[in-house]
């Protein structure tokens, strides 16, 4: 059996002593970066969010001295002044402070609720940003909506985010009516006149849904709305060209994938003459490598930066790395690698006049760093080590690549990750993301070095229906996750026993989101596994589709409604095939999980005691369905703790 737990390596709580950069930016004359880091104060349990300053040329970091959390530091454009999302208690509101961290003051007003990133105009008078509201009820709320809540955000009936304005000099704020329910990711453009923001007419507004998020600009001076991008596109992050009469889009258009493909486009201000410019780049505009990191919204606030009107710089996930690529905007379309290795990369802020790329990277043994490159020479410099004597103190691990091919032929790649003093084979957990959509490689794991680091090797592998491979990748898994991925997981497995890595009589398999359905697919087709953690699952698509706070992308993915195809949900769901199951299999869900919520657990082990089947329910409050990275502390500390314990227990 494992370590007793008296005898752990690495403790779940040890995720406590770890630091992440969360946001990053270059001053305009490139002397200076502005950035977030996150740390635990270990004696009263809380999170810090500061802000820091280096000066390049000296290395000295200064933490400025804000009394809350700070998130998404901008600069303005002659670089005197930075503004920034600051949180005391509850509240949030818009701050000002000038380069050097000094003179911080308030410049709003709205009760905390100031959602960012802050925006700058062009001439540095005047910020734009996001208040979220809600609208008071009389009596008891009555639900009228057919979507009427959302994750991380409860009930979002009554649920505003709206555009506004504030002078800096003089602190007043302006009401931008645009006509829809959400708005966000404000972003000047160059002439000052315009705002390219995403918005929607409905509360829930999901980017994970093709047309959920359109695109628009709005006159700052009369209000006039033009909507850029609508319907079938699928935008994740847009940018105004230099000149201001183009904007580069992130996106995709006519995908049928609940999370299409990204590739890069340029568009005229009206949304007319769309250019695809990477029509044969395989990898995916963006960063979706599953991590459980706390820094989910920095990938997604950092996917492109235009500093050019030639070219655009963008995170760009690959296989099971992520790499920052140049990509360009006029004539013959081409992209080149200016950040790349056995990593992920990912694109913080680009300086045309200085030639600079500011980028995080993270590794499997790192979290992430910020990183500076020289686009002319290629030099790059490491800016930050946050936890260089933190991970000295943990015990090595050795990673191995595996190429495999799945029952059919189709190849795959994969990784394993073990102590480095191990050798042999070892009792081996497969580790399945989630998305279906996101992938697995080269980025930071707590968790994987919990099990790594306590005597088990982790498998991990990108299976049909991970991004990173283009798009016909993806599709293979539409409408079967279960039947058409099984083979998949099972041949990472094989894989693994064939190199020595895996004992074939110790195997434990788990995954959250999609990874928890797919434990619980695998559960109820093979007694290969010793033990399973089915962590944020799905195990029964028709209660998913009635209690789920995106129920379109179960009907899009499935091809209709329950009520419609009844024996599509039925063969598709774990659930179904539960009465099969002999695996000691733990349920292990947030109970403020509203993708999918804790219904989906709660009949899973019900059925599981039926089939007398070994079987247990944690349920960890506070948690969302992404809480095992973005949730309170005490979530995360749950999440990993009963990982540990259950594969304890039975492998």
């Amino acid at each position: 059996m494992a370590l007793a737990v008296s005898s752990r390596i690495l403790h779940p709580s040890d995720l406590f002593a770890l630091k992440y950069v969360h946001d990053a930016r270059l001053s305009p004359d490139g002397s200076r970066v502005a950035y977030v880091v996150s740390r635990t104060v270990q004696r009263t349990g809380e999170e810090i969010f500061a802000l820091k300053l280096l000066e390049l040329a000296s290395g000295v970091h200064d933490e400025v001295g804000f009394y809350g959390n700070v998130a998404t530091p901008r600069w303005s454009s002659d670089g005197r002044l930075l503004a920034f999302i600051g949180t005391v208690g509850t509240a949030s509101e818009l701050y000002l402070c000038f380069a050097d961290g000094s003179g911080i003051r308030a410049l709003t007003s709205h009760g905390g609720q100031v959602q960012g990133p802050p925006a700058w105009s062009p001439d540095g008078t005047t910020v734009g940003y996001v208040v979220m509201s809600r609208h008071s009820f009389d009596g008891i709320p009555r639900v009228k909506s057919r979507v009427f809540r959302a994750e991380d955000l409860g009930g979002v009936e009554d649920l505003q985010l709206a555009l506004h304005t504030v002078d800096v000099s003089c602190g007043k704020t302006s009401f931008l009516d645009v006509g829809c329910q959400v708005a966000m990711q404000p972003s000047f453009s160059p002439c000052g006149k315009r705002l390219l923001f995403l918005g929607s007419s409905a509360a829930v507004a999901d980017q994970a849904l093709v047309g959920g998020l359109k695109l628009f600009t709005v006159d700052v001076t009369n209000g006039h709305r033009v909507e850029v991008l609508g319907d079938r596109w699928f935008i994740a992050a847009a940018a105004w060209t230099p000149c201001g009469e183009r904007i580069v889009v992130a996106g995709a258009h006519d995908s049928p994938l609940i999370v299409p493909k990204s590739q890069l486009w340029v568009v005229d201000l009206d949304g007319s003459n769309p250019r695809c410019r990477t029509d044969n780049l395989s990898g995916n505009i963006g960063f979706r490598i599953h991590h459980d990191m706390p820094t989910w919204a920095t990938s997604q606030d950092n996917i492109l930066s235009v500093p050019d009107a030639a070219h655009a710089y963008a995170t760009v996930l690959k296989g099971g790395c992520a790499e920052v690529c140049r990509i360009t905007l006029e004539g013959e379309p081409s992209w080149e690698s200016v950040a790349s290795g056995l990593r992920s990369c990912l694109i913080m802020d680009s300086n045309q006049k200085t030639s600079q790329l500011l980028f995080c990277a993270s590794d499997l043994t790192t979290p992430w760093d910020l990183h500076l490159a020289d686009l002319k020479s290629g030099v790059e410099t490491r800016l930050t080590q946050l936890n260089a004597e933190v991970l000295a103190r943990w015990p090595a691990l050795r990673m191995q690549h595996l190429a495999f091919k799945s029952s059919d032929g189709v190849a795959l790649e994969g990784w394993s990750l073990a102590r480095a003093d191990c050798t042999g084979p070892q009792p081996t957990v497969l580790f399945i993301h989630g998305g279906p959509m996101l992938a697995t490689g080269h980025a930071f794991r707590f968790d994987f070095h919990l099990l790594a680091a306590n005597g088990y090797t982790v498998l991990f592998s990108n299976f049909r229906g991970s991004s990173g491979y283009g798009e016909p990748f993806m599709r293979a898994l539409v409408g079967d996750w279960g039947a058409r991925g099984f083979p998949d997981h099972i041949g990472a497995v094989d894989a693994a026993i064939d190199f020595g890595i895996a004992d074939p009589d110790r195997l434990g398999v788990w995954g959250p989101s999609h990874g928890g359905f797919a434990t619980c697919w695998i559960v109820t087709h093979t007694t290969r596994f010793r033990a399973a953690v089915a962590e944020s699952a799905v195990t029964n698509f028709c209660s998913l589709y009635y209690l789920s706070d995106a129920p379109d992308l179960w009907s899009k993915d499935l091809g209709g409604r329950p009520d419609e195809i009844p024996d599509v949900y039925r063969s598709r769901s774990p659930l179904t095939y539960a009465r099969f199951c002999r695996t000691p299999t733990l349920m292990l869900h947030g109970e403020d999980d509203l993708r999918c919520p804790i219904a989906e657990a709660e009949q899973f082990y019900r059925a599981l005691h039926d089939a007398g089947c070994t079987t247990e329910l944690v349920r960890i409050p506070e948690m969302g369905h992404m809480g095992d990275s973005c949730g309170p502390l005490s979530a995360r500390w749950a999440q990993n703790e009963a990982l540990l314990e259950w594969f304890e227990r039975h492998l």
